[in-house]
């Protein structure tokens, strides 16, 4: 698993070059996207936090379909996404109509994985990794160079070993999300999580 895990987050560093925890710490609250999310303290084991919410259920969706049309259409996507299949499950990459200055991003279903587990537990092996919470479910921004640079990963745990990453790449330095990517990724973490509710 710690092969898979890890082979996910490098696809970020790829795709890119073609176009901390001490004491006990409390909630710290992180705007993402237009809405808040919680950082919060590792409780146990993996350090990964429970899920409290309703499990959903990501078996009936492939990784294209986890985003509509008109969602993709407000990123600038009209072109449907790329299939492709690693060692974590399958990812769906979408590109923008301006891929020079656009922003590109995938999402990934852990199929392989336990979840977003196996990342909690390999934290110390990214530059960044920070705890969140999206739309009440247990996750994570991580980067193996930095959160300020155009480009984050972020995960989401959905139920009991299942969950999925979604990988986000600014490509223009000139936008304000460029030093933030995150707020892309979370963004379309939280839409994903909307979807999978129904």
């Amino acid at each position: 698993m710690r092969r898979a895990v890890l082979a996910v987050l490098s696809l970020v560093a790829i795709v890119a070059g073609c176009t901390s925890t001490g004491g006990t710490p409390g909630p710290a609250a992180t705007t993402m996207g237009g809405s808040t999310t919680t950082r919060s303290s590792a409780p146990d084991g993996n350090g990964m936090p429970p899920i409290s919410g309703p499990e959903l259920d990501l078996s009936k969706s492939g990784a294209c379909e986890l985003l509509k049309a008109d969602q993709l259409a407000s990123h600038d996507v009209t072109k449907p996404g790329e299939v492709t299949t690693d060692a974590a499950g399958e990812t769906c990459q979408w590109r923008p109509q301006d891929r020079v200055l656009g922003t590109s991003f995938s999402a990934t279903i852990l199929e392989n994985t336990d979840g977003i587990a196996g990342y909690y537990e390999n934290r110390d092996d990214y530059a960044e990794f920070e705890e969140i919470q999206v739309a009440g479910y247990p996750g994570f921004n991580a980067s193996k160079t930095d959160l300020k640079s155009g480009s984050c990963t972020t995960g989401v745990g959905v139920a009991d070993g299942q969950g999925f990453l979604v990988q986000s790449i600014v490509n223009d330095e000139k936008l304000p999300e460029y030093k933030n990517p995150c707020s892309v990724s979370g963004a379309i973490a939280e839409t994903i999580v909307g979807n999978l509710k129904g």
